[in-house]
């Protein structure tokens, strides 16, 4: 056998038996080898990298969902129990934001602690976009208590939805361009696209625009186009009775 021919079939062997781990373990699988291995920083990262694989692979499994106001709110009452369960600092400080309700006892169970934060930014805010917002940066904020390890994972999930919220959006956002004037947020000029690109493409490239000009203030973009992609025929309405008692109060 050539060289040539020998490399192609050691390739072939090698492709068969990293599919074969692939399939054969789970993303709790390769966390518990990257725990072991984690002095070994090179194995630990490939660890990571099958892990996350894994991960997104079964979430795209699932029964695909489309990104709404209450999908986010589910998603986000289930992310803040899971920091919750596993930072104590976490749990004082959502109870922290009750110490003076009496909607919320001192020796409620944290799931109802979580409930009532939900519901109250419910109330206090009626358009989709502002309840998003509101509830991303509760997320995003109790990330932080917890560590740069679940911030990036948070940050990442945020991210994620925004993207999908902008490419399924078809009613506030209905063409490519709509959707690149939304770099407006941090640049002078609406995101150059192609006619062919995908709606996910152009959302996708958004975010690396945003990492390339303006990296410090990417959390809070991130949030706003989250709540861009969930803004609908409501936050219009809201928005106008808004300008219109605005009017009226300055006797306009």
């Amino acid at each position: 056998m050539t060289s040539p021919e020998r490399s192609g079939s050691d390739g072939v062997r090698a492709a068969r038996a990293l599919l074969s781990l692939v399939e054969e373990h789970s993303a709790d699988d390769f966390q518990a080898a990257e725990a072991i291995l984690g002095g070994q920083q090179e194995l630990a990262q490939i660890l990571q990298l099958l892990r996350n694989f894994k991960q997104q692979q079964s979430s795209t499994d699932e029964d695909y969902r489309p990104v709404s106001i209450e999908r986010l709110r589910e998603i986000v009452n289930d992310e803040l129990l899971k920091l919750a369960h596993d930072n104590a600092d976490v749990e004082k400080k959502l109870r922290g934001f009750f110490d003076k309700s009496a909607n919320v006892r001192p020796d409620s169970p944290i799931n109802d602690v979580v409930e009532q934060a939900l519901r109250n930014l419910d109330n206090l805010h009626l358009a989709p976009a502002e309840r998003a917002i509101s509830i991303a940066e509760l997320l995003r904020a109790t990330s932080k208590t917890a560590g740069v390890g679940h911030e990036k994972r948070i940050e990442s999930i945020l991210r994620n939805l925004a993207i999908s919220a902008i490419e399924e959006n078809v009613i506030v956002l209905p063409t490519l361009h709509s959707i690149a004037q939304l770099r407006k947020m941090w640049a002078p000029a609406p995101l150059p696209y192609k006619t062919q690109e995908s709606r996910r493409h152009l959302a996708e490239r958004l975010f690396k625009d945003v990492e390339r000009l303006a990296p410090a203030r990417i959390g809070g973009i991130t949030t706003r186009l989250l709540a861009e992609g969930l803004r609908g025929p409501a936050d219009r309405a809201i928005a106008e009775t808004r300008r219109i008692n605005t009017k009226k109060a300055h006797g306009e």
